[in-house]
């Protein structure tokens, strides 16, 4: 196994008895690491604080309070027992030399600049105003079609590209569209905040959540966290929350999505619309094609080599390269572009994540939740999806995820049940819970604000009337579909951990 100090040990049951408590951090560590987590989220929710000021705030706390905390229990002999009868010194919690080498998560770092460079470039071609506009004149300017079918093509590029710059790509689409035929655009960014979040769990780049976890459990096919296989479990989630999505839109904005009753002037504006030449937006035709095929190449380069079980930053870092190589791009230019403050803000969160756990506080938050569920399948699945949900919803779904990505392991563990069906019913919660409120998700952020800047307000009231509805019925079909997934791939009640349990007790 691997103890809290990140090296390999025997059982924790090969430890003395009246050894046991030195290797217990301080109840001290416990609480001033828990409220450095607990004052940075707070920050980050309240939005008192830039989230990537708040996460580097709290990192550098982080490491101030571990390098107080080694100095002040320097004379404390914490130590690993070995079978050969040999006492290891350690530091009290962890080095500095381990919040680099194993807190950041540089792999998934490197995804997420990869996959950022990819759309810039892509975007930069005139490539999805392209297919946007091709879906504008298909649709013949009904708005109901022309939403449908734009929220069609925005799920198809919520898997290829991310959630994020996803939304930023379609929303300027659809404020220029709305603009040309005279609409609120309110009913219409709405609706494609809640279609990308409810697109976000359909493959590992959908959104940073799913990032996240592939990247912390190595993109396991075994955990169906590989590109292709991810599929298998993300996908039809999202297609239901998806639909649901569209339901409660076309819903509470009935008379949005019908022709205006100014009806000579809308349709003079429509065929206006219609009567553009997508081919101006090929900034360069040649570059442009290019562009198209290595998109497609692409996306079956990612399924390949999660077949080959080839490391996923690996090839985002090689098409990054190809996209940067085949466009004549100015890489100084591209990189700029790159949103390093969410950079940042991982590597904070990764850090502050990592010094609580080096005190066992979230795997006691694991055992307690694990408790309450002790081998209840679906009540495991129903309590860790509402709580992600929940949590995502009013704190940063980013954050929570990282946090809980080191709960899993121990609530699997003391509830007896698979920690598969712990992992995934994490990332539906995670995802689905960015549309609970207006903080939930940066595309709400982002389609807010822009809003705001427009000219119409949205109240946290009006986005949760929404909200609350879209999150509620997507769990309670995704939950089962979940327990039906579990059902058949058999994560169930792990004999393992009962066998651990039998152990520890003999």
């Amino acid at each position: 196994m691997v103890n809290m100090f990140g090296l390999e040990t025997l059982e924790t049951s090969l430890i003395p008895e009246w050894a046991e408590w030195l290797i217990q951090p301080p109840v001290s560590a416990q609480v001033v690491f828990s409220s450095i987590l607990i004052v940075t989220f707070a920050l980050i929710a309240t939005e008192r604080l830039h989230k990537t000021v708040a996460a580097m705030g709290g990192a550098v706390a982080t490491l101030i309070a571990g390098g107080v905390f080694s100095e002040l229990y320097s004379w404390v002999p914490y130590f690993t027992y070995y079978v050969s009868g040999g006492l290891v010194s350690h530091e009290l919690l962890f080095s500095y030399d381990d919040v680099y080498k194993e807190f950041v998560n540089w792999s998934t770092l490197l995804i997420i600049i990869s996959i950022v460079v990819i759309t810039t470039v892509a975007s930069r071609s005139g490539l999805f105003e392209y297919i946007i506009l091709r879906v504008v004149k298909f649709s013949g300017g009904d708005i109901r079609k022309l939403f449908i079918y734009i929220w069609a093509l925005t799920f198809v590029l919520t898997m290829l590209l991310n959630c994020d710059p996803c939304f930023i790509i379609v929303s300027v689409l659809i404020f220029q569209i709305v603009r040309v035929l005279d609409l609120n655009p309110v009913p219409y960014i709405l609706g494609t905040i809640f279609v990308v979040n409810a697109a976000s769990s359909s493959t590992i780049i959908g959104s940073f959540v799913n990032i996240l976890v592939s990247g912390h459990y190595n993109l396991d096919p075994t955990r169906f966290l590989s590109y292709p296989t991810y599929l298998v479990l993300g996908l039809p989630f999202a297609a239901i929350c998806t639909v649901v999505a569209i339901f409660f839109i076309f819903r509470h904005f009935k008379e949005a999505f019908q022709i205006p009753k100014d009806k000579e002037r809308y349709l003079e504006t429509r065929e206006e619309l219609l009567s553009l030449d997508e081919r101006m937006l090929m900034r360069n035709p040649k570059i442009f094609r290019r562009l198209a095929i290595l998109l497609v190449i692409t996306v079956a380069g990612f399924v390949i080599a999660g077949l080959l079980t080839i490391p996923f930053y690996v090839v985002s870092l090689i098409f990054a390269f190809a996209f940067l190589f085949v466009s004549g791009e100015d890489p100084e230019r591209t990189l700029k572009e790159v949103d390093w403050s969410l950079i940042f803000f991982f590597i904070g969160i990764f850090i502050i994540v990592g010094g609580v756990d080096r005190t066992k506080v979230l795997e006691i938050m694991g055992n307690s939740l694990g408790s309450l569920i002790f081998s209840n399948i679906p009540g495991t699945a129903s309590l860790v999806s509402v709580f992600c949900a929940t949590l995502s919803g009013v704190l940063d779904n980013i954050s929570v995820t990282t946090a809980l990505l080191y709960v899993t392991p121990s609530l699997s563990a003391s509830a007896l049940i698979n920690e598969n069906l712990v992992i995934w019913s994490l990332i539906y919660g995670a995802n689905i819970g960015a549309s609970l409120t207006p903080i939930g998700g940066l595309p709400n952020l982002i389609g807010i604000t822009t809003l705001e800047k427009e000219g119409y307000h949205v109240s946290w009231g009006e986005f949760m009337k929404l909200g609350v509805p879209i999150t509620l019925v997507s769990l309670l079909i995704g939950i089962p579909l979940l327990l039906g997934f579990a059902h058949v791939l058999g994560w169930g009640v792990d004999a393992t951990h009962i066998v651990s349990l039998i152990l520890a007790g003999g």
